[in-house]
């Protein structure tokens, strides 16, 4: 049996867990849209025993580390390591991948599911049969959603575009950290056809900004993207 689950990422930065109440809000939404139950942890509880999992497995302080929380369909919690970054605190990747875009649908409800996960995993193998790294979710009617499952932002000169999406984490920081950095924003429909008359193409997930070389063989550049990343962590 594949077991049903809800997920989010925590970023933890100088053993520190970040944004852990915006992280803990969005479970229990979707605990209470899919589920019918209620998740609402004692923050302060919650941050300690995120923290105490980081020690515990070791995880340096020179560099960023990432917990997962994953909530059953019963209600039941559970922690797991989530890996290390090479950065410290938000950033812009060095790696820049490429990309091709890839249509499909998420299943059911646009909630952080395990089901969504194995959607956005199968559309990432059809993306490397293509010759690319990322895959960036287009709609049946074109319209372009995410990229690696996470929030896409286009750039032209210096405003972004960003197609209107549910609410998460990751997506309100990000346009906190645009706005501060003063720099102009359209939240849009992104059409596929769009993409080749961008300067440039990036998204933001736990781990911070990453600019795409190319998508479906367009070149990008990563100046913009390097502002968001530095507005993101200036918010910390």
């Amino acid at each position: 049996m594949t077991e049903l689950f809800l997920y989010q990422t925590v970023h933890l930065c100088d053993g520190r867990p970040r944004l852990v109440e915006a992280h803990a809000a969005r479970l229990a939404e979707a605990a209470r849209t899919l589920f019918g139950c209620r998740y609402a942890p004692d923050i302060g509880a919650l941050e300690e025993r995120l923290a105490a999992l980081a020690q515990a497995e070791r995880y340096p302080q020179a560099v960023s580390g990432f917990v997962r929380i994953e909530l059953t369909a019963d209600g039941t919690e559970r922690l797991r390591p989530g890996g290390l970054s090479y950065y410290h605190g938000y950033a812009l990747r060095s790696l820049r991948p490429d990309a091709c875009a890839v249509c499909y649908e998420l299943p059911f409800a646009d909630l952080p599911t395990s089901a969504r996960e194995a959607a956005n995993e199968l559309a990432r193998r059809q993306a490397e049969l293509s010759g690319a790294e990322t895959a960036i979710r287009c709609d049946p009617d074109g319209t372009c959603r995410t990229a690696d499952d996470a929030p896409l932002f286009a750039v032209r000169g210096r405003t972004l575009f960003t197609a209107p999406a549910a609410p998460s984490v990751e997506r309100d920081l990000a346009l906190r950290a645009i706005r501060s950095a003063e720099l102009e924003l359209h939240e849009e429909p992104l059409a596929r056809e769009m993409l080749a008359h961008m300067d440039e193409l990036f998204y933001v997930d736990h781990r911070g900004v990453t600019a795409l070389a190319r998508c479906d063989g367009t070149p990008y550049m990563a100046l913009i993207a390097e502002k968001v990343a530095s507005a993101m962590e200036r918010l910390f």
